[in-house]
C-alpha cells in the first residue's frame, strides 16, 4: 500500500479517533482503489476525475452494494482531502463524484410489549443469566451503540443516579440514563462479576465473557442471537435493534426529536429523523 495511504489511516486513528473497525474497513476500500488506478496506469497520486469515476463505475460492475459503493468512494474522497490539507494534492479527483442513491429502509425494532417480553425470557440463574439480563436492559433503557455497551467500565455507572458515561463514535463522550429496571438488572449482575474477577483483578469493564475477560461487541451480539433464537420470536433481534427500538418508543411517546438525537450521540438530526417514519410504520401496524 503506498506510504500516504498508510499516513493517511494512521492519521484517522491519532487524530480523528475512529474506531479499528472503520480504519479497517476504509484501508480495504483504499486498496481497491489503489488497484483500480493502477489499472489504469496511474499512481493513486495522479488520479483524476475519471479514475474516480471508473472506480465507482467498477465496484457497481463488481455487483457491490450501494452501501458499499457509498463507503468506499467516501473514503477516497476523505483520503484526498487529508492531502490537500496537508500539500500533497492540488485537487481532490472525487469532490464532484456523486454518491449512489439509496433506498431508504426501516430499521428492524421491536413493540413494547414484544421488549418486555422478550427481556423477560431472558432468564436463568447464575452468571449468564444475571449478565444477559443487565446487558438486555441497559441496551433498552440507554439506547446504546453496542461497542459503545461493550467498552463500558464499572466507574462509568453510577446506579444512585441512574446514569452512565459512554464513548461513542469519534471518542466523543455523553451521558446516558439507566431505568429502575437497568439499574436493579446491575446491581444483581455485579456479585457474580466480583465472584468471578476476585479482588486482586483489573479488568475494569462492566461486561465480562466466559473467562473473565471483556465481553467483545461480537460477544454481545452473540449473546443477543442466541436468545432471541431460543425465545422463538420471529423477529430478528440485533443488539442494534435494542437501540432503534428505544429511539422508536420515545418519539411514539411524544419525546422531543432533539432530546433523541442527543440521548443516540447523534451528530446529524437527518439521522434520527429516520424514527418519525418509524413511529409511522407503527401506526399502521396497531391499526391494521
Amino acid at each position: 500500500m503506498p506510504s500516504r495511504i498508510e499516513a493517511y489511516l494512521a492519521y484517522l486513528g491519532a487524530i480523528r479517533s475512529l474506531s479499528p473497525r472503520t480504519i479497517a474497513a476504509y484501508a480495504d476500500d483504499l486498496r481497491l482503489f489503489e488497484a483500480s488506478c493502477r489499472r489504469s496506469g496511474r499512481a493513486v497520486e495522479q488520479a483524476g476525475p475519471a479514475e474516480a469515476r471508473e472506480f465507482v463505475a467498477g465496484l457497481v460492475r463488481d455487483g457491490y452494494a450501494t452501501s458499499s459503493v457509498n463507503r468506499a468512494l467516501s473514503a477516497v474522497k476523505g483520503f484526498y482531502r487529508y492531502l490537500v490539507r496537508f500539500g500533497q494534492a492540488a485537487s481532490n479527483p472525487a469532490k464532484d463524484v456523486e454518491s449512489l442513491p439509496m433506498a431508504r429502509t426501516l430499521p428492524d425494532f421491536m413493540f413494547e410489549d414484544e421488549m418486555a417480553g422478550f427481556i423477560e425470557s431472558a432468564s436463568g440463574d447464575g452468571f449468564a443469566g444475571a449478565r444477559d439480563r443487565a446487558i438486555f436492559e441497559t441496551l433498552y433503557s440507554t439506547g446504546c451503540r453496542v461497542s459503545e455497551l461493550s467498552g463500558l467500565r464499572l466507574a462509568d455507572v453510577d446506579l444512585k443516579a441512574g446514569r452512565a458515561r459512554v464513548t461513542g463514535k469519534g471518542a466523543k463522550e455523553r451521558t446516558v440514563f439507566l431505568s429502575g429496571k437497568a439499574v436493579e438488572a446491575i446491581s444483581a449482575w455485579l456479585p457474580y462479576r466480583r465472584t468471578r474477577l476476585g479482588s486482586e483483578s483489573p479488568e475494569s469493564r462492566l461486561f465480562l465473557n466466559a473467562k473473565s475477560g471483556p465481553l467483545s461487541s461480537r460477544g454481545v451480539a452473540y449473546i443477543v442471537e442466541r436468545r432471541a433464537l431460543a425465545s422463538g420470536r420471529r423477529k430478528r433481534l440485533s443488539p442494534h435493534g435494542f437501540r432503534h427500538s428505544f429511539a422508536t418508543h420515545l418519539i411514539g411517546r411524544g419525546a422531543d426529536i432533539r432530546v433523541v438525537q442527543a440521548l443516540l450521540g447523534h451528530e446529524n438530526i437527518s439521522t434520527t429523523q429516520i424514527y418519525t417514519h418509524v413511529d409511522m410504520a407503527r401506526l399502521r401496524a396497531v391499526y391494521d
